[in-house]
């Protein structure tokens, strides 16, 4: 099991989030605390912010796994659009 640790960015968005929508991430994010690596998680090539990303319906989780320590940080939150992976 990961420990899980929020960015600031990443707790200020996820309190504007819809109620079902903040359910459904904070679901997938305790699975993603088990199991990083669960089917639907993609590293992420030459991104500067985070290492993998998670899909959520219209929602991307963007985070980092540091083994070692077992923590999942949680580094953005951020609604599919076309200045997402920018």
């Amino acid at each position: 099991m990961f420990n899980v640790v929020y960015s600031k960015k990443a707790a200020k968005y996820f309190k504007r989030i819809p109620k079902a929508y903040q359910i459904k991430l904070r679901n997938k994010i305790e699975e993603l605390a088990v199991n990083p690596q669960i089917p639907g998680t993609i590293r992420l090539v030459d991104y500067p912010i985070a290492k993998y990303r998670h899909r959520v319906g219209n929602y991307r989780i963007l985070f980092d796994i540091d083994t070692l320590g077992k923590t999942l940080e949680i580094i953005d939150i951020r609604r599919r659009d076309e200045q997402t992976y920018r």
